[in-house]
């Protein structure tokens, strides 16, 4: 914990000189993924929600990310895939953990933040999309905020807890996972362990795919103080270690990648007050990243590349209620990032070679954010959100420096003001049917490869890519539209979005530069077409056909296109997730079905190939022992049933998917 000390000492001095704050709930998806009821759902509709998106016992937060409708996720091994919301990924969209910015250490992002959270720690998913998506930072395309799990005061029961584990047959993987927690009048801790590990899996055609396994732990550790019935302290511990972890489609795998994470916080609620709620909390955390190719066979020379990310950071948010019938959020935030990574290369029967891939840079980002909220009548609501940041970028030091002035670049500090604002409404119709718009703007800032990258190898269309020190801000105008109905058996929600992003950062071909990377193809600086289109639509059903029978279904679909008429890479095909499941007492059955549609419309541009559609097949059974108060759950299934051979066009390179897999699971609560 020694690398976290001076990035708390930041933290705390970023607390200490803000000033009061006020707030209001925020608008979003939330999916639960515990017993816990949805904002505005019942217990019912939560449940069953949370049971189609986590699948099984075992499922991590990439297995239950792919299953939102708004997301893809990009994949590059069977571990540490990217989300995408709406298309769009990397510095176009927020990542947090519980309100906090952590930032991966990896120059070709095999470690995203999702990575460094387990299901059995987390609480819930809050997902903002398009005008919504910048409340708790500036971005284009939205955010996904991993709430963790919380002590909860329990004044009957002083220890809980569960044992859980599982094993699939695909990987011969295993994975364990416990919780207990404590309550006493005052106190509540929660602590969560897991552990997994995957050998290499087996394709559709019954082929083995090399340097697919991983292996990783997760602890958590959480406490609360009740200082009296509307005020609590609470302290957050994270720790992630993942080893041997292996990038079927890259040139390199991960080593070791480690992510510390320490934060304290206090959260004061008076209902009877008109500054209702406020919370305040300082956080630290680092990851070190470390990639290699020590267990590649025939690599024309070996390297190391390791990288490093530390942040810390504040915030301070308070809700208010100005009237019966308006209501107000403020959120005052800011951090302080570090990276730096850096590449060695090994000749044979040479001296080895050192460059920085992320010349030392700190990026400071100070924001303050206002949602208001306005419900004339129980027939409208308006939502009108704003948020300005003020960002200032700079090489940290001299080295890095002589880096930048290589290619040309501005080693000055850079300061940018991001604006972004929204408008959304809302209207109640009979019988439970519900209308919703909105448009907005937001600003983004490049990041750091985008910025200071040099000679940054992309395995996908295999050239290196240098950043530019004069991108200017990506901007984007959104707006979406929605009509939904909730009745008493069937729920359903259709939304259709159109964004246009400004000034949009691609990397293109500049035969100045000379090739680094042994086998590249050229070199690719990162600038700006003027515009490019995304337009699409999501839609979900829930529908309860029998007291014992339901069905769950989502839908997803993105067209996009750049200034010149040609595709963007990247863009996810048509496709549709369904699950229909019987509950009889103590034993449930589920069927599910994957279907995609091919992806014909590539840009070669960047690499791209098309992708063939699929169709999988899964299904799932469940049992609770009548016994031990019904505590012991069993679970066991086979996913991909056919053993399809398949790819999703979101993975890079021409690596198939698992093929047939066996499970089984249990889960023991006390």
């Amino acid at each position: 914990m020694k690398f976290l000390q001076k990035e708390v000492l930041l933290a705390a001095l970023l607390l200490v000189s803000t000033t009061q704050l006020i707030a209001q709930e925020d608008s979003g998806k939330i999916v639960q993924l515990e017993n816990v009821t949805l904002v505005g759902k019942s217990k019912s509709t939560a449940q069953q929600l949370a049971i189609f998106y986590k699948t099984n016992g075992a499922a991590s937060l990439e297995d239950i990310l792919s299953r939102l409708p708004e997301m893809a996720m990009m994949r590059r091994g069977s571990y540490g895939m990217e989300p995408n919301i709406r298309s769009m990924n990397g510095g176009q969209i927020n990542v947090l953990i519980d309100g906090m910015k952590l930032h991966g250490a990896c120059t070709d992002k095999m470690d995203p933040a999702t990575i460094y959270i387990e299901p059995i720690n987390l609480e819930n998913l809050q997902l903002q999309t398009g005008t919504q998506g910048f409340t708790k930072g500036s971005a284009i395309g939205g955010t996904l905020d991993m709430k963790m799990a919380e002590p909860t005061f329990n004044n009957t029961q002083r220890w809980n807890g569960q044992v859980s584990g599982g094993y699939q047959s695909v990987s011969q993987g295993w994975y364990n996972g416990t919780v207990l927690q404590y309550s006493s009048q005052r106190w509540a801790f929660r602590g969560s362990a897991s552990f997994r590990s995957n050998s290499d899996y087996t394709d559709g055609n019954r082929n083995e795919v090399a340097y697919s396994g991983y292996h990783k732990t997760n602890f958590s550790l959480s406490a609360k103080f009740r200082l009296n019935n509307q005020t609590e302290l609470k302290a957050d511990m994270l720790t992630d270690d993942g080893w041997d972890i292996g990038y079927a489609a890259l040139p390199m795998d991960v080593g070791s990648a480690k992510a510390r994470l320490a934060a304290l916080s206090v959260n004061r609620t008076n209902t009877a007050s008109k500054w209702y709620s406020w919370q305040a909390k300082v956080y630290a955390n680092a990851v070190r990243h470390k990639m290699d190719d020590s267990q590649r066979k025939d690599v024309p020379m070996h390297m190391d590349m390791p990288g490093i990310s530390k942040t810390a950071g504040m915030f301070v948010e308070t809700k208010a209620r100005l009237t019966d019938n308006q209501n107000l959020q403020l959120r005052l935030d800011a951090a302080t990032t570090f990276l730096s990574a850096s590449m060695t290369m090994y000749p044979p029967n040479e001296v080895p070679m050192y460059m920085l891939t992320w010349p030392d840079n700190r990026n400071n980002q100070a924001g303050l954010s206002a949602s208001w909220q306005w419900k004339p009548d129980s027939n409208y609501s308006l939502r009108m959100v704003a948020r300005m940041d003020a960002v200032q970028s700079q090489l940290g030091s001299d080295e890095a420096k002589d880096y930048i002035d290589i290619t040309g670049g501005n080693t000055a500090p850079r300061f940018d003001l991001l604006k972004n604002l929204a408008l959304a409404g809302t209207r109640y119709l009979h019988h439970g049917w519900q209308l919703n718009a909105s448009a907005g703007y937001a600003e983004r800032m490049p990041t750091a490869s985008e910025l200071y990258g040099f000679y940054l190898f992309n395995a996908f269309d295999g050239y290196d890519y240098m950043g530019n020190t004069r991108l200017q801000p990506e901007a984007a105008m959104n707006a979406d539209a929605s009509i939904g109905h909730n009745g008493r058996r069937a729920k359903w929600l259709f939304t259709a979005f159109y964004t246009r992003v400004l000034q949009q950062i691609v990397g293109r071909i500049d035969s100045s530069f000379t090739p680094m990377t042994i086998g590249a193809k050229g070199v690719k600086v990162y600038e700006q077409m003027p515009y490019s289109n995304r337009y699409g639509l999501e839609a979900s059903l829930q529908w309860k056909l029998h007291e014992a029978l339901a069905l769950v279904s989502t839908l997803r679909y993105t067209v996009a296109s750049g200034s010149d008429g040609k595709p963007l890479p990247f863009i996810a095909p048509l496709k549709n997730i369904g699950s229909l499941r019987y509950t009889a007492n103590r034993l449930w059955a589920q069927v599910e079905y994957e279907a995609s549609l091919a992806q014909n419309k590539v840009n070669n541009a960047f690499g791209e190939k098309p992708t063939p559609g699929f169709v999988l097949a899964h299904a799932r059974l469940g049992y609770t022992l009548p016994f031990f108060k019904e505590r012991i759950a069993l679970q066991a299934g086979v996913e991909n049933i056919f053993d399809a051979a398949y790819r999703e066009h979101l993975d890079w390179g021409t690596v198939l998917r698992p093929g047939r897999n066996l499970y089984a699971q249990f889960k023991c609560s006390f």
